[in-house]
């Protein structure tokens, strides 16, 4: 258990590969002195155990999933890493309750001076599915420092910064599209578990796995690409949480949102995939053109799923204006893509328990 208040800076001094576990070896010469092999310490808000002890620092292994799903992938020699050693009994509790269990990764999109004051205003673009468990004014820890929710926008969140929280960690070492480790209350992940409903057969379907070698095909369309690019993008990161990488994912770009029916009819027929997302954008304008091809896209969709039996989404946006649609591809509204993906998850997920029942 830690307490999210940062102890000290580490540098890193070598980062090796052994059977696909990472080794970091971290100098952190004042926090050594305490540590003894087998020992927790947290690591830029990551509890790790110590496998070797110097005078100068230590070093300890991350798995394959913890160093994908954490910002180490950032990491390299020389690299600042916060520390902090466990709480004791005897001590006062100063952030709030850390256990060093990172949720998962978010973007630092910036650190902004506050006018006319000394503060700064740290802006984390946070994954969708965390956006939840974070409330105005509430307890979270990025990259294990404990910090406050000051403002929260959809999936950005900003938080104030003092001068010395920023210098005395190494927030001031990062760049903006740098990944930054995230962990939310504790308290809110048992609230929304004892307070869920109880389990009906929809989310058994949803906690129903895939086999490993399942396949999925997104048809995405190319007009308006600064918006489908963005569903796109949503839809992938969605399928790697769901442990599906790019390796088993077919992505068919088509010209407009008229050419996706048909595209994902034929992928449909060739037997290879669990589901289908369909991504496009079409905005109004002066004429009736975006309600023909609105009806016709959404059709024909709709009946390539009915023709096939393969589940497909409907993640093409209809929108009164460009703005409009941004909102849907992470400003306000989430990513319409990323609840494209996961609508086929479930739905895939369905089809295969019933399939076993069978």
């Amino acid at each position: 258990m830690f307490t999210g208040i940062i102890e000290g800076i580490g540098r890193i001094d070598s980062i090796t590969i052994l059977g696909g576990t990472h080794r970091i070896v971290v100098a952190a010469s004042g926090l050594a002195q305490e540590l003894h092999i087998g020992d927790s310490v947290a690591v830029s808000g990551v509890c790790l155990t110590t496998v070797e002890v110097t005078e100068s620092g230590f070093s300890a292994d991350l798995a394959e999933e913890t160093w994908n799903r954490t910002s180490f992938s950032r990491l390299k020699e020389r690299s600042s890493v916060n520390l902090e050693l466990p709480l004791k009994a005897d001590s006062r509790l100063g952030g709030h309750m850390v256990q060093g269990h990172v949720d998962d990764h978010g973007t630092l999109i910036g650190v902004e001076p506050i006018a006319g004051a000394k503060d700064y205003w740290l802006h984390i673009e946070v994954p969708q599915q965390l956006e939840k468990y974070l409330v105005y004014k509430g307890s979270v820890a990025i990259e294990g420092i404990s910090l406050t929710v000051a403002r929260l926008e959809g999936n950005r969140l900003t938080i104030a910064i003092i001068p010395h929280t920023f210098e005395a960690t190494n927030l001031h070492s990062l760049r903006p599209g740098d990944p930054i480790n995230i962990e939310t209350d504790i308290s809110a992940k048992y609230l929304e578990k004892w307070t869920s409903r109880p389990a009906r057969e929809a989310d058994l379907a949803t906690e129903f796995s895939l086999p490993t070698s399942s396949r999925f095909a997104i048809v995405v369309s190319e007009f308006n690409s600064m918006v489908t690019e963005r569903l796109l993008a949503g839809a992938i990161e969605t399928f790697r949480r769901s442990g599906i990488g790019r390796d088993r994912l077919e992505i068919a770009h088509v010209p407009g949102a008229y050419e996706i029916p048909l595209t994902a009819k034929l992928l449909a027929q060739t037997g290879k995939f669990m589901g289908i997302v369909c991504l496009g954008c079409l905005i109004r304008g002066e004429t009736m053109h975006y309600e023909v091809i609105a009806n016709e896209c959404a059709r024909g969709i709709g009946q390539s799923a009915l023709d096939t039996g393969v589940p497909h989404s409907f993640g093409v946006l209809t929108c009164n204006t460009a703005a409009e649609a941004l909102d849907r591809v992470g400003l306000k509204g989430g990513n319409k893509g990323s609840e494209a993906a996961e609508a086929t998850l479930s739905v895939a997920r369905y089809k295969q328990k019933l399939l076993t029942l069978v």
